[in-house]
């Protein structure tokens, strides 16, 4: 019972880019990840965990307030109230340039039409799904 108590109530969350740490916070209530396995909620004291990510959004509740972020896949690890999430690529849904978004997904739509192997169609794909991703985080500033 005095262990329940004095548990932890929030995590600490760590987005790790090539381009250096897209967020951190020690105060995160619950973050909801999107794996390749399906949504996944976590808060803190879970069981450990190490998942893949899909292109999508990433989502840290901190007390009244949601931030999210579009996360371009990588993967998370969570133990001892640490979650970090290393992806090739995150954005602050504030940060995120919708004109420059729009213009890499008619891009990307123009290379999926023009591919000829499978290879260019499958990296057209990909683009396109982070342009997606990145104009569909936008709205949730």
């Amino acid at each position: 019972m005095a262990e329940a108590e004095t548990a932890t109530k929030t995590l600490q969350v760590t987005i790790v880019t090539p381009d250096g740490t897209a967020f951190d916070s020690q105060r995160v209530d619950m973050a909801v990840l999107a794996t390749t396995d399906g949504e996944v909620g976590i808060m803190a004291n879970r069981l450990p965990l190490v998942a893949a990510l899909k292109i999508d959004q990433a989502r840290f509740h901190i007390g009244d307030d949601t931030e999210v972020y579009a996360v371009n896949g990588g993967f998370a690890e969570f133990s001892d109230n640490l979650l970090t999430i290393v992806a090739p690529s995150a954005e602050d849904s504030r940060d995120i340039d919708v004109h420059r978004a729009e213009a890499a997904r008619l891009r990307a739509e123009k290379r999926a039409q023009a591919a000829q192997t499978a290879d260019d169609r499958k990296r057209a794909e990909v683009a396109l799904a982070r342009a997606i991703n990145r104009i569909n985080t936008s709205k949730l500033k």
